[in-house]
């Protein structure tokens, strides 16, 4: 999933810290519902919990804690990763969270960037556990409906003009032929696909692709991304991946610009 899409449950006790964690979700483009103790948590997830795509719950809290959370939000039929955040880290509670299921572990202060990856991370697998579920629904009971179909498809598969993404086999079609791309080429270009056409910064493409998962500078991330898009053009159409000089990258179909020229 690319930054700015989903659902986040915010469980933190702290005003302050809740707050800023808040902002930092909402900035990055994430619809939050933010709550201030664990027993609230667990009662929105009981009573929506497959509304929600990460819960981001603080470990120590009064009454209820976040391996409280954890357990309940593993619990439900559709559950939603979780993210656990804490200052007292030890190595017992980390094995703990782990056996119960945990996306990440992270200790405070917690960078913002640093949170941001494991939230997408936590999104990705999530997505990707979905799609699975719905492959496997499909080869075992069939489609029932064109609307289920349709609604698969779009699920399993990225399309930008001729260019073809089957994320389920992490295959990439162009043309009707498969390309061979890296791992990366294959990150770059769903995360491009992923932006419908919107142009996205260097530094947003790098962290979205997991090229790397920590901060680094446009500059940096502009010169990292130069042999993969330069690659990645000499495999496709080079018209489709347009640079947009000094900001970052957009992937396009290049027939609807000639068509609206034309017009």
């Amino acid at each position: 999933m690319v930054r700015g899409y989903g659902r986040v449950l915010l469980v933190e006790d702290d005003h302050a810290a809740l707050m800023s964690l808040r902002r930092i979700l909402e900035s990055a483009g994430y619809h939050v519902v933010a709550v201030a103790d664990g027993e609230t948590a667990c009662q929105h997830l009981e009573d929506i919990g497959g509304d929600y795509d990460v819960v981001l719950t603080d470990l120590r809290m009064n009454d209820v804690n976040g391996l409280e959370v954890l357990r309940a939000a593993r619990r439900l039929p559709d559950p939603p990763e979780v993210v656990l955040l804490t200052g007292y880290g030890t190595l017992g509670t980390a094995i703990e969270a782990l056996r119960a299921g945990v996306y990440d572990y992270l200790l405070k202060p917690c960078k913002p960037d640093e949170l941001l990856c494991a939230i997408e991370g936590a999104m990705r697998r999530r997505y990707d556990s979905a799609l699975h579920r719905a492959v496997l629904h499909e080869r075992t009971h069939g489609v029932e409906s064109q609307d289920e179909r349709v609604i698969l498809e779009q699920v399993r598969y990225l399309r930008v003009g001729e260019l073809l993404i089957d994320r389920l086999n992490r295959r990439v079609l162009f043309r009707s032929r498969v390309i061979q791309v890296t791992p990366t080429e294959y990150e770059l270009l769903c995360c491009l696909a992923e932006a419908r056409g919107q142009v996205l910064t260097f530094r947003e493409i790098v962290q979205r692709a997991y090229i790397d998962s920590y901060a680094i500078s446009d500059d940096e991330a502009q010169q990292l991304l130069k042999t993969h898009i330069h690659n990645l053009r000499h495999k496709i159409d080079p018209a489709y991946i347009i640079n947009v000089r000094g900001v970052g990258y957009r992937l396009t179909d290049p027939r609807t610009l000639h068509r609206r020229f034309e017009r």
